[in-house]
């Protein structure tokens, strides 16, 4: 299996525990797995930065397509995790850069794990997110086409205005995705640490736990 570690990077820099967990997972990486890390930097659009990612994965005829931000930080068992999926669409669960509330880059009513071990979502965001040669392929001949600097590519990740809502690059992917018949869906035990003023470290199970507690009723009685 040959793979893309996509990294989109605006500024040309990564973190030392994205270094740490990128080492670490070449190191450990099974024989039978080719891992390409490609970095994009200094790409002020980021959907074009991701853009130009899945274009690298379809003419090259990889299997699959790993997109990391470059302010992660992972275990390298769960990228293999990833790989191994059957499904084409699987992410990690992100912790989001907030001090106020514990929030996930998931957008889900559902949080029922499936016999696969997987919860299926609308959208997860690309922080650690695999893409199969499949969903690559449908996503690339159902995208607009564009030239950038004399090439070919397509607009498969965009921000859009959708019922009156700003709709982030990967939550249109996601979209898109799923009106081309696949799902998406998510790890529950894959916690990929947010790396920014703080490390912002979350676990999506114990999360999940405590919204799915029962709520208490309180019962007022008329006399």
């Amino acid at each position: 299996m040959n793979v893309i570690l996509g990294v989109p990077s605006y500024s040309g820099e990564v973190t030392v525990w994205f270094c740490d967990s990128l080492v670490n997972t070449i190191r450990v990486c099974p024989e039978d797995i080719k891992l390409f890390p490609v970095f994009l930097s200094y790409d002020a659009l980021i959907q074009r930065a991701r853009n130009d990612l899945v274009a690298m994965a379809i003419e090259h005829d990889l299997d699959a397509l790993v997109f990391i931000d470059s302010d992660m930080q992972w275990n390298p068992t769960d990228l293999f995790k990833l790989l191994a999926y059957e499904e084409d669409v699987v992410g990690g669960t992100v912790r989001k850069k907030s001090d106020t509330e514990e929030l996930y880059n998931v957008n889900t009513q559902n949080l029922k794990i499936e016999d696969n071990g997987l919860i299926k979502v609308n959208s997860v965001g690309t922080g650690f997110l695999k893409l199969s040669k499949k969903a690559l392929q449908a996503l690339w001949d159902n995208s607009e086409e564009y030239t950038n600097e004399n090439k070919s590519c397509r607009m498969i990740f965009d921000v859009k205005v959708i019922d009156g809502e700003l709709i982030s690059e990967d939550n249109v992917m996601c979209r898109k995705l799923r009106e081309l018949g696949f799902d998406v869906w998510i790890d529950p035990t894959v916690d990929c640490p947010h790396l920014g003023v703080h490390k912002y470290t979350g676990n999506f199970m114990k999360y999940r736990e405590e919204i799915l507690k029962p709520k208490l009723k309180v019962v007022r009685s008329m006399v």
